[in-house]
């Protein structure tokens, strides 16, 4: 369908009272992209086309309803293709306003178009597009460097480059950070506000420094040497009493050098710090020849030995002594762990639990091959379950073989708690040691006061019972005076002991009864307190650290200075001083 002349020139009355379109003079410049391409150009948008296409993209024209179809007022119908209106019953006043809003829009599209313009042309007018002209990409700069590899402009100056610091810790950003906001805000320096703030009312601990550690110090040549010298010049004046008279100046200089140190620190605490300084140790002067050196020199005329006189080779042997170690007194000795006692329950608890393990080894050995497993142990009382038919064809040939059984499983058993026995000696021992108890702190003692020794019997039960129990101690027999019995042992050898003084040995045995049975009837009526049995009476019973005696020995004294001196002997005197202020209690009551 070929397009009615002049359709481009005419304009609707709208439109064209609403605002004349501006053309421009000059023709616009092609814009590049950065690769060279021409870009496509925006559309230019007329209002007329606008209106018959239907509006803008995005803004829809309105439905005109029933007066659709009818022609804008002016503009001549071959614009419109056959069938566009409908029949005559249109609204003319809906079409109306259906333009006036497209040629609204149109306006507005037109407005914004317009003002990106002006912003394009201000932008490049200002120069604030930096090279970025329309149609080309960002210009960069040539690199031009010299022979020794610095920056060059294009005058050939030399660019100055400052140091990039780059910080990669958080502590180093955080400061440069603080850095820059007080330069900012304006702030002084660390420090610097601190005077105003002060108090000097206010006390506050002393900060004391840390003394420096000490380091290295070579001895340089010749200083040992002139120190010799110094010694050997202030034993001479002080030999010829020339001491005193330097003494004085000395004494006033330390006195002024006392009064600055008082100053100085009474400033410094004025201040809040003190200082400590390093202690100097006095050091004694050097000797001529070490102590462990002079065994190896041989004497000189003076019979003084130096450094430099001559070494007694005789005494050099290729042996290496080793000195003994000194213990020092700050290591505790470690106590030994005290044996736990169980309860007879726990034992046997631990003697099951342990025969339960041996059992499961074997059992487990059993099980992997490593040992064989053993016959089944045939008894009289299993014997038809275990053998079964075996025993119903010939049972008196089972039986004779159950019985061997048996009595072979009783000979391995005994044999085997005969081997695990202790030789005779060894258990002599074992018992004897148990006896004497050598492993305890502390000994027991005990001091009997025997009445009467004149029965061999007594005499004879004494000895030989503190010698079993392995007892060390005396036996005194001085008769007219006093009988005393003295023995150290263990804790259950003295209790065994103690039990045979006082109830197992009958004291009064011997004694003549009266065989008047009316004398015995005449005692009943006239009826009196029973007689103190003080045949046999334990003086004193306690524990010492060490032992006085170092066996047992039975002694016949003639007097008691013998009886002292006795005692005395093994130091054990005081046991006769106890035995003579005894008085027995029981008298009391």
């Amino acid at each position: 369908m070929d397009e009615p002349e002049g359709i481009a020139s005419a304009e609707p009355a709208g439109i064209a009272s609403a605002e004349p379109m501006e053309e421009d003079p000059k023709p616009k410049k092609t814009r590049k992209s950065r690769w060279g391409q021409e870009p496509e150009a925006p559309p230019v948008v007329d209002a007329g086309a606008i209106v018959l296409a239907g509006g803008m993209p995005g803004f829809p024209m309105p439905s005109m309803g029933a007066g659709a179809g009818v022609p804008l007022a002016g503009t001549p119908a071959s614009m419109y293709p056959p069938g566009t209106f409908g029949g005559g019953g249109m609204d003319l006043s809906s079409a109306a306003q259906a333009a006036r809003e497209a040629l609204e829009k149109a306006k507005r599209a037109a407005m914004f178009q317009r003002q990106i313009q002006e912003q394009m042309a201000k932008l490049k007018n200002q120069g604030l597009a930096a090279g970025f002209l329309p149609g080309e990409g960002p210009k960069a700069r040539k690199l031009i460097l010299d022979e020794f590899g610095r920056e060059l402009d294009e005058e050939g100056n030399v660019v100055p480059m400052k140091p990039q610091v780059v910080s990669t810790l958080k502590v180093n950003i955080n400061r440069e950070k603080e850095a820059r906001m007080k330069k900012i805000l304006g702030l002084k320096k660390e420090g610097a506000g601190e005077q105003n703030w002060f108090d000097n009312s206010l006390k506050t601990p002393l900060r004391t420094e840390r003394a420096r550690r000490r380091t290295f110090r070579f001895v340089e040549e010749g200083s040992l040497v002139k120190k010799e010298q110094r010694l050997v010049k202030k034993l001479q004046e002080k030999a010829l009493g020339m001491d005193k008279e330097k003494e004085q100046p000395k004494k006033k200089k330390e006195e002024e050098k006392r009064k600055e140190e008082h100053d100085e620190d009474s400033k410094q605490t004025d201040m809040g710090v003190r200082k400590i300084e390093p202690k100097i140790m006095r050091r004694e002067p050097i000797p001529e020849v070490e102590w462990w050196d002079t065994p190896f020199l041989r004497e000189d005329s003076l019979g003084l030995k130096r450094q430099y006189t001559e070494v007694n080779v005789e005494k050099i042997t290729p042996y290496v002594e080793h000195p003994i170690p000194i213990k020092t007194s700050t290591e505790k000795e470690v106590n030994d762990a005290s044996m736990m006692h169980l309860t007879p329950k726990e034992r046997k608890k631990l003697r099951r639990l342990k025969r339960q393990e041996r059992t499961q080894e074997i059992r487990d050995k059993i099980k992997m091959g490593i040992l064989q497993a053993p016959p089944p142990k045939v008894k009289m009382s299993n014997l038809m379950r275990v053998l079964g038919d075996e025993a119903i064809a010939d049972p008196s040939q089972v039986e004779r073989k159950v019985r061997q059984q048996v009595e072979q499983r009783r000979k391995e058993h005994e044999q085997r708690n005969e081997a695990r026995k202790l030789p005779a000696e060894e258990r002599k021992q074992k018992k004897k040691q148990k006896w004497m108890a050598e492993t305890e702190p502390s000994t027991q003692v005990l001091v009997f006061k025997i009445k009467d020794l004149a029965n061999k019997r007594h005499l004879f039960k004494i000895d030989m019972n503190a010698q079993q129990f392995h007892l060390t101690g005396c036996c005194i027999s001085c008769p007219g005076v006093a009988n005393i019995v003295i023995v150290e042992g263990g804790p259950r050898a003295s209790k065994r002991y103690k039990k045979l003084m006082t109830r197992r040995i009958k004291w009064n045995e011997d004694q003549t009864k009266d065989d008047d049975d009316g004398d015995d009837d005449d005692d009943e009526e006239n009826v009196t307190a029973p007689k103190l049995q003080d045949h046999c009476v334990l003086v004193w019973e306690g524990a010492v650290k060490q032992r006085n005696f170092k066996n047992w020995k039975v002694t016949h004294a003639r007097s008691e200075q013998e009886a002292r001196k006795t005692l005395a002997d093994r130091g054990a005197e005081h046991y006769w001083e106890m035995l003579a202020r005894h008085r027995d209690p029981r008298l009391d009551i």
